[in-house]
């Protein structure tokens, strides 16, 4: 069954501790699974006859898990410490099943593996390696698979928030009842804990880590939290709707900009196309205007080879070219085109008055002013038609460039999967519960430590075992956590130890300084 994985568990003394593993599924998932260990400082099994159900949820890689759990009573081989267990979880990937399928198959495996690790309530094991298995699952087991059910939550990120909730009794409808409501609320919370032991309940009441409430009122609960979800959403939605009152607003101010800038360019086009129009009336007006004045200057010109008298010819020059520049002054020729960007002046072709006394070379010049009559009038039409290809270019150029899309690039994301197992020697992470916050400062005590071990031949579970037997206030919190408390105390004074391919050796006892404690505030 790919979705579905069973986890079997204990608190085995000295040396282990507590461990965990996978008895049946994915075995990637010991590295990946937080553990089921109970914060025995919070909650724990205090008699024989005690037990403790568990629902959790926990993200991993890219799957959502949920694991309900059954505690029981079990002493260590070699030890009469309280609150020592032995446990078994359903583990669900991304589904569950119904309850009371839930509740049979967990008790059904927790038994079987109870029978055959357990005597007289003592293990007979001593780490998680160790479970005999034997007919621990059976053919029904498999038919968990077929009643399993999608399940999803809109926020299952970690709250690091618990709650155990007491119930006057803990029967097979009670339990599947816990188990169905329990998923209203598991949201707000990372995992629900349920007992019937008043003896628990005080023992939670008068630690305050875990918040305790009883049964009655989980129906209140349930409702205050599907309020706090419903005002969540009504902020939410508050929230998008500003958001596209926003977006709303911005795309009116656009579209009104844009709309007006293309509004002047047309009128700007309209009056251009009138500019131009009358400008090419002036033109014809202009080369006519020149074309008669040429004509007359060439006549006075033919009239002085002629024999002509100068003053005769000088005085009727003058006439003629005053009367050209009164014309010439009718005209328009100061006409501007709007681009839609910058504007830039049409260029115009002044005319230089010619004088009295330049009439003595226009007979060399003659076959000259013909040719510049004709090269002036194209000219001037070459310029127009150089001002209309640049309105046209300019106006298209514009509206073209405001239509570019800029194209939508989504970064592809690498996908994990559930079956990566993390190099616990490239990232290291600290599994210590609680994780410490202090480091002993008994000067005295240190050196009794420190008296009792040897360089290079004490090893670092050697160097926890004398912590722990000289610092009780260390052993109470982290006795069952052994493994874990020598990585965080290897981790803080690296240069004291030496790790080679097989084990991890004290070298120098002065580098010993730092000794991990968790202190109450």
């Amino acid at each position: 069954m790919k979705n579905i994985n069973v986890f079997g568990y204990a608190t085995f003394g000295t040396p282990n501790g507590f461990t965990q593993s996978c008895i049946y599924g994915n075995k990637n998932l010991e590295k990946a699974l937080k553990t089921f260990d109970l914060k025995t400082d919070a909650i724990q099994l205090l008699s024989p006859n005690d037990r403790i159900y568990s629902i959790r949820k926990e993200g991993v890689a890219d799957r959502f898990l949920i694991s309900y759990s059954v505690y029981t009573y079990a002493k260590e081989k070699n030890s009469n410490r309280t609150g020592t267990f032995i446990g078994t979880s359903l583990i669900f990937s991304d589904e569950t099943a119904d309850e009371n399928i839930i509740l049979s198959s967990l008790h059904q495996v927790h038994q079987k593996l109870k029978n055959n690790n357990v005597s007289n309530n003592v293990l007979n094991v001593n780490h998680s390696k160790e479970f005999n298995l034997t007919n621990v699952f059976d053919q029904d087991f498999e038919k968990i698979k077929y009643n399993c059910r999608k399940i999803s939550f809109i926020d299952w990120q970690s709250s690091d928030k618990n709650m155990v909730i007491f119930t006057g009794k803990l029967d097979n409808n009670s339990i599947q009842n816990l188990f169905k409501k329990a998923l209203e609320i598991l949201p707000k919370y990372d995992t629900l804990f349920f007992t019937d032991s008043k003896e628990i309940a005080e023992f939670v009441s008068q630690k305050r880590l875990f918040r305790l409430i009883d049964v009655n009122i989980l129906e209140e609960e349930i409702k205050n939290f599907q309020t706090e979800v419903k005002q969540e959403l009504i902020n939410t939605i508050s929230k998008l709707k500003n958001k596209s009152k926003k977006i709303e607003d911005e795309g009116r101010n656009e579209y009104e900009s844009f709309k007006k800038k293309i509004e002047q360019d047309e009128q700007t086009h309209l009056e251009n196309g009138k500019k131009i129009e009358n400008a090419d009336k002036n033109l014809m007006a202009l080369n006519s205007l020149y074309s008669n004045f040429l004509r007359k200057f060439n006549e006075f010109i033919s009239a002085l080879e002629s024999g002509k008298p100068l003053e005769e010819v000088g005085n009727s020059i003058k006439q003629i070219e005053k009367e050209f520049y009164d014309e010439k002054r009718k005209l328009d020729l100061s006409t501007q085109v709007s681009s839609f960007g910058n504007s830039k002046k049409v260029s115009t072709f002044p005319l230089q008055r010619p004088s009295l006394s330049d009439l003595s070379h226009y007979t060399e010049e003659k076959k000259k002013k013909n040719k510049n009559k004709g090269f002036l009038i194209f000219s001037f039409v070459l310029n127009i038609l150089l001002i209309g290809a640049l309105v046209f270019f300019t106006m298209f150029y514009e509206k073209e460039k405001k239509q570019e899309v800029i194209p939508n690039v989504t970064p592809v994301q690498e996908e994990t999967t559930l079956d990566e197992v993390i190099d616990q020697d490239n990232l290291w992470k600290s599994n210590l519960n609680p994780i410490p916050n202090d480091s002993a400062k008994d000067v005295a005590n240190k050196k009794i430590v420190l008296e009792l071990l040897s360089e290079r031949t004490s090893k670092l579970e050697n160097v926890v075992d004398v912590i722990f037997e000289k610092n009780k206030i260390i052993k109470d919190v982290y006795g069952f956590q052994k493994r874990d408390y020598g990585k965080i105390l290897f981790k803080e004074n690296p240069n004291a130890f030496e790790k080679s391919d097989h084990d991890t050796v004290l070298i120098k006892k002065d580098s010993l300084k730092k000794i991990p404690v968790f202190i109450s505030r």
